[in-house]
């Protein structure tokens, strides 16, 4: 359970989250296209600007929150030095360069994720889209803003196609869940290459609705607010609550979601209950 706060004290979190996504946003262009990759143990795909990213972003918040924790994608031990998550009240969760394969190939879909989490609860989301420019956000009980305008997601009109995010991944029940979805009437697929992207779409109503398997906490924390406070819901695969985040959990484990409007995710869960 969230404990209270001085509205000031969360207006400050999200202010220091917004300005730290958008330094993000300059170190990416100002390294893009010139950066090669290596790979990681998980064969995913890893640049000195994710790193670069990372250490700006965890630099300034022990700087200004030296008690809070931190839980970040690349290094995640050297993030975590300080307080520990699984006991702080407080905890970040960054993913500095969510799309790092489409940065590298110079495909222009990728973002910066900044949520930080009250036991184990977001209460502060933060997504920047680094090539179209938008900066989505949101704070608990207070609403979920793009570029400063307020999010309301709607349901799509009755007998419409409507979008839904899927994700790159091919493991079993995504080739299946994405083969079905792609013969259902009415399902149009997206898949930008990131996640965050995509949670940042459903809070804006772009797509009405999302889902993934293989992704982690980094993934999906500001997204799980940003899509709760625009009016969707963002659930684990068999519709139970993602949160509080099991904080003594280890940080690589996958934290499957499916999310979407209330209508569309009722829609989209029967198919993914049906294949399970």
């Amino acid at each position: 359970m969230i404990r209270i706060m001085p509205e000031e004290a969360t207006e400050a979190y999200l202010e220091l989250a917004k300005r730290l996504a958008l330094g993000a946003r300059e170190i990416a262009h100002s390294n893009r296209g010139r950066q090669s990759p290596s790979y990681k143990a998980d064969t995913s795909v890893v640049t000195e600007t994710d790193h670069a990213i990372q250490q700006s972003i965890v630099q300034a918040i022990r700087e200004c929150y030296p008690d809070h924790a931190i839980i970040a994608e690349e290094e995640q031990g050297e993030a975590q030095h300080g307080a520990d998550p699984a006991t702080a009240r407080f905890c970040w969760v960054i993913d500095p360069l969510d799309g790092t394969r489409n940065f590298v190939a110079g495909f222009p879909c990728f973002a910066t994720s900044i949520a930080l989490l009250d036991t184990g609860t977001p209460i502060v989301g933060v997504i920047a889209d680094h090539n179209v420019g938008d900066v989505y956000e949101a704070s608990a009980n207070c609403g979920a803003r793009r570029n400063g305008e307020s999010l309301h997601v709607v349901e799509p009109a009755a007998g419409r196609d409507y979008l839904i995010g899927c994700p790159s991944t091919k493991d079993s029940l995504t080739v299946r869940v994405v083969c079905e979805w792609a013969s259902t009437k009415g399902i149009v697929l997206r898949n930008t290459g990131s996640t965050a992207l995509h949670l940042a779409l459903v809070a804006s109503g772009a797509l009405k609705g999302a889902f993934a398997k293989r992704c982690k906490i980094w993934d999906v924390a500001a997204g799980y607010l940003l899509i709760r406070e625009a009016g969707s819901l963002i659930t684990n695969l068999a519709g139970d609550s993602l949160t509080p985040f099991v904080m003594d959990a280890d940080p690589s484990s996958d934290v499957p979601f499916l999310a979407g409007t209330p209508a569309i995710h009722a829609k989209l869960q029967r198919t993914t209950s049906a294949i399970q």
